[in-house]
C-alpha cells in the first residue's frame, strides 16, 4: 500500500484524520487477527509428552493413562504407547518422556518391555542428549529385586545422556497415592519453559470405574464348585461371581481382583503368641487389633522388614547365616512354607509390642485371577478357576490367603470385594479368522476357556488349538465335558493332553508341543497367535524353549535365528503370555 505524504508539522485536516484513524484501526484489526492465528497455531502445536508403559497385569498401563489425563489438562499433546509399540528410531527423537514400568518375577522386565530393553541396552543404541525423562516404577518389596526394571531403565537412559525431569519413584504394592503425587509433580516439569496453551478440545477419556482396590465392589459369590476329582492332589474350584448392577465390565483376557479376608484362626494365634488383647484399640487407630489383622494387614507371608526384625531376636544360627550372607536361594529354602507365626515361633523370647508388630507388616493386598468366562456368554457374571492352597508345616495347617477365603470363608451367597484389571496385552485376535494356539496346563486353562467361549459366541471361523495338562486325567481334567463338547462341535479344532502321572515317564505340555512340531510350525506360518498362561517359574520357560527349538528344527534355523523368529512374533503381538 502506498501512503500519502504528510509533512511532520502539517496540521491534520478532517479527511486526513479520518483516513489515519481508519488506517490505524485496520492495522490493529490485522494485528488482532494475526495474534489470534498465532494463538490457534500455538494451541495446535502443544508440546508432545510421550508416556510409555511396560506392564504385565495392567497396573503400569493404568498409571500411564492417569498421567495422560493430567498432561492433557495442562495443555500437552500426550501420546500413550506400550514399550512394545515403540521403535528405537522413534524413541531416539523423543524430547519429553515419562515411563511407567512394573517389575515382573525376580527383577525381570515385563513381557511388553523385553525387546525394548534389549534394543536400548545394545552397544549401537544412539545417545539421547535432547531427551528429558521420568521413571515411575512399580514393584513389591517382598521380592529381592524390588522395582529392578525401573532401576535398569533409569540408569540406562542416564548413560545415554538423557536428563531426568525428577528422581525415579519406586512404588510398593500400595502405590496409588504416591504415584498420583509424583505424576502431578513431574508433568509440569516437562514444560521446559514453553508457554502451554490448554487445548480447546481434548480427546475423549475413558471413564474409570468407581470400583478399585480402595473401594472394591461387594459381589455375591453365587457358585463355588469343586472341579478336581477325589484322587487329585489338588483342590481346584470354579467360582461364579455376580456383577449385578455394579457397572463392572470386562473383556476376555482381563483379571478379576479379589480382596481377601484373613483367617480368623491365624489372627487369634498371632495375638495369643504376642500376648496382645485382640479387642484393644491402639492410639490413633479406629479398629481393634483383631480387625486390623483380619482386614488390613498381610499376616501370612512375612514382609522383609519382619524377617529382618525377627532375625535380630531369634538367635537362630542357620537363619542368621543365610540372611546375612545374602544367599537368596538358601533363604528362600529356609522360609519355604513358613508364615509369620512360624517365624515368631523360632524362639519363644521373640517379642514385639502391638505397635511394633503392625509397623512391620505390609497392607493386605488383592489377589489377581485370570477370568475364565466370556462376558458375551455370561452376561452380568464373571467366572474364576482357582486352586485352593493348603499345606501343613510345623505341626499345624496353613492356608493360602485368598484361595481359601473364597473356598471356606465366603458363605453361601456371601460377598467378596472385587474389581477388574484390564489386560490389553492378552486379547484374542481381532481377526476372527486368525488361528490360535493356547498352552494352559492346570488353572492356566482359565483364560482359554474364556477365549473359546468368546470365539464360539462370535461365530469365529479361526481354528483353535489347546494344549492342556495336569497330573491325572481321572481327577485333574478340569472342564473336561465343556472342552470335549467344544471339540465335538468344531470350536476347539485340536486338543492335546499331557497328564504327567498317568504313565511311568512324565509328560508335560512342552513334550506334546514337540510331538507335533511340524503342524505347530505350519500354524505359526499361517498367522497363528501363540498364547501361554500359568506358572512363570518353570512351565512358561520350558514352553518358550520348546517353541524356539521347534522353530529352529522346522525352519532349519540357528538358535539365534530362531530367537529372532520368536521375537518377531512378539513384535507382531502374536506371542502373548499371562504368567505368574
Amino acid at each position: 500500500m502506498k501512503l500519502p505524504f504528510i509533512p511532520e508539522d502539517a496540521p491534520f485536516t478532517g479527511d486526513q484524520k479520518s483516513w489515519l484513524s481508519g488506517f490505524l484501526a485496520g492495522m490493529q484489526s490485522a494485528k488482532a487477527i494475526a495474534g489470534s492465528q498465532t494463538s490457534v497455531a500455538g494451541a495446535l502445536a502443544a508440546p508432545v509428552l510421550n508416556i510409555l508403559y511396560g506392564t504385565q497385569t495392567g497396573n503400569a498401563e493404568g498409571l500411564a493413562m492417569d498421567a495422560a489425563t493430567v498432561a492433557r489438562a495442562q495443555g500437552f499433546d500426550a501420546v500413550v504407547q506400550g514399550l512394545d509399540d515403540v521403535s528405537i528410531d522413534t524413541f531416539s527423537v523423543m524430547k519429553r518422556v515419562i515411563i511407567t514400568i512394573a517389575t515382573y518375577g525376580e527383577g525381570e522386565m515385563p513381557d511388553n518391555a523385553g525387546l525394548f530393553w534389549e534394543s536400548i541396552y545394545s552397544t549401537d543404541m544412539p545417545r539421547l542428549p535432547d531427551m528429558q525423562f521420568g521413571i515411575l516404577a512399580l514393584g513389591d518389596t517382598s521380592y529381592d529385586e524390588f522395582c529392578q526394571a525401573g532401576k535398569l531403565l533409569d540408569t540406562r537412559l542416564e548413560q545415554l545422556g538423557a536428563t531426568r525431569l525428577v528422581d525415579r519413584l519406586d512404588c510398593d504394592v500400595d502405590y496409588e497415592d504416591i504415584a498420583d503425587e509424583w505424576i502431578n509433580k513431574t508433568i509440569p516439569l516437562a514444560n521446559s519453559g514453553n508457554v502451554i496453551v490448554p487445548a480447546v478440545e481434548t480427546s475423549p477419556q475413558v471413564v474409570k470405574s468407581i470400583w478399585n482396590r480402595k473401594n472394591p465392589y461387594p459381589a455375591k459369590v453365587s457358585v463355588n464348585k469343586l472341579l478336581s476329582g477325589p484322587s487329585s492332589g489338588k483342590e481346584i474350584r470354579h467360582y461364579e461371581i455376580d456383577l449385578a448392577d455394579s457397572g463392572l465390565t470386562y473383556e476376555t483376557g482381563d483379571a478379576l481382583n479379589v480382596m481377601p479376608v484373613n483367617d480368623g484362626v491365624l489372627v487369634k494365634k498371632l495375638t495369643e503368641r504376642l500376648s496382645v488383647d485382640c479387642d484393644i484399640v491402639l492410639e490413633g487407630q479406629e479398629k481393634s487389633i483383631a480387625d486390623l489383622l483380619t482386614y488390613q494387614y498381610e499376616i501370612s507371608t512375612p514382609s522383609r522388614n519382619l524377617i529382618a526384625a525377627v532375625e535380630a531376636q531369634a538367635k537362630h544360627e542357620k537363619f542368621s547365616h543365610v540372611l546375612k550372607n545374602g544367599d537368596k536361594e538358601a533363604l528362600a529354602d529356609f522360609l519355604w512354607g513358613k508364615d509369620t507365626l512360624d517365624l515368631l515361633n523360632l524362639n519363644s523370647e521373640i517379642t514385639f509390642t502391638a505397635d511394633e508388630f503392625l509397623g512391620l507388616l505390609k497392607p493386605l493386598q488383592h489377589r489377581a485371577y485370570s477370568i475364565s468366562s466370556s462376558p458375551s456368554k455370561h452376561i452380568g457374571s464373571v467366572h474364576l478357576t482357582v486352586a485352593s492352597v493348603r499345606w501343613r508345616e510345623e505341626g499345624r495347617d496353613h492356608l493360602g490367603v485368598c484361595s481359601t477365603f473364597l473356598a471356606d470363608r465366603v458363605t453361601a451367597n456371601g460377598t467378596a470385594g472385587v474389581f477388574v484389571s484390564p489386560n490389553k496385552a492378552f486379547r484374542i485376535p481381532a481377526n476372527d479368522d486368525a488361528p490360535m494356539i493356547m498352552v494352559g496346563p492346570g488353572t492356566g486353562v482359565a483364560p482359554f476357556r474364556a477365549f473359546l467361549e468368546e470365539r464360539q459366541m462370535r461365530g469365529a471361523k479361526g481354528k483353535n488349538w489347546l494344549f492342556f495338562g495336569d497330573q491325572t486325567r481321572d481327577s485333574d481334567f478340569i472342564y473336561e465335558q465343556q472342552l470335549l463338547e467344544m471339540q465335538a462341535v468344531g470350536v476347539l479344532s485340536r486338543l492335546d493332553l499331557a497328564f504327567s502321572r498317568d504313565q511311568k515317564e512324565k509328560i508335560y505340555v512342552q513334550n506334546k508341543m514337540h510331538e507335533c512340531s511340524a503342524e505347530l510350525y505350519q500354524w505359526l506360518e499361517k498367522g497363528a497367535y501363540f498364547y501361554v498362561c500359568g506358572d512363570a517359574t518353570r512351565m512358561a520357560k520350558d514352553v518358550d524353549q520348546a517353541l524356539r527349538d521347534i522353530v529352529s528344527t522346522q525352519a532349519n534355523l540357528s538358535a539365534d535365528q530362531a530367537t529372532d523368529y520368536v521375537n518377531n512374533l512378539k513384535r507382531e503381538k502374536r506371542y502373548l503370555r499371562d504368567v505368574y
